[in-house]
């Protein structure tokens, strides 16, 4: 499990350790101990839990959710069709229902390809405005 807030006590490890420069590969990590709840206990005492402390650099950037602009492109479709079918003289061979289940079709298959494509265009503009920074993964084992 990772967590990009470091905990109370990483910090107070992180000024009793140095730390490696920003270009080594190696993660630092920090073992702490620390007795859980009394409920919890073994046999022949408390149990102690482990908890070792990894910084790790992270990329950070705003991504676009994809399904939003797919569904928002469909009912776009839905409504340019209704507006097409109910706006123009009725044609005596189809129903009006026939018609906009037609068209509602076709602008909404449109409608999701555009939507698609202008998601697809702000996930590539958001590749340019990556953030770096780093977090503090921990995690704990019971012992």
């Amino acid at each position: 499990m990772s967590s990009a807030v470091p905990s109370p006590d990483a910090e107070s490890d992180t000024e009793s350790t140095a730390e490696p420069d920003a270009g080594s590969a190696a993660p630092a990590s920090r073992p702490v101990s620390r007795p859980v709840a009394p409920h919890a206990e073994q046999q022949g005492g408390q149990p102690q839990v482990t908890e070792s402390v990894e910084r790790r650099e992270v990329v950070v950037r705003r991504a676009p959710r994809f399904a939003p602009f797919l569904v928002g492109g469909a009912v776009l479709g839905f409504v340019v069709a209704g507006i097409l079918v109910f706006s123009v003289p009725e044609d005596p061979q189809y129903t009006p229902a026939a018609a906009f289940g037609f068209f509602a079709m076709l602008f909404a298959v449109v409608g999701v390809g555009l939507g698609a494509l202008l998601a697809l265009a702000l996930d590539r503009r958001s590749h340019r405005r990556v953030r770096r920074g780093s977090a503090d993964e921990v995690t704990g084992t019971v012992r």
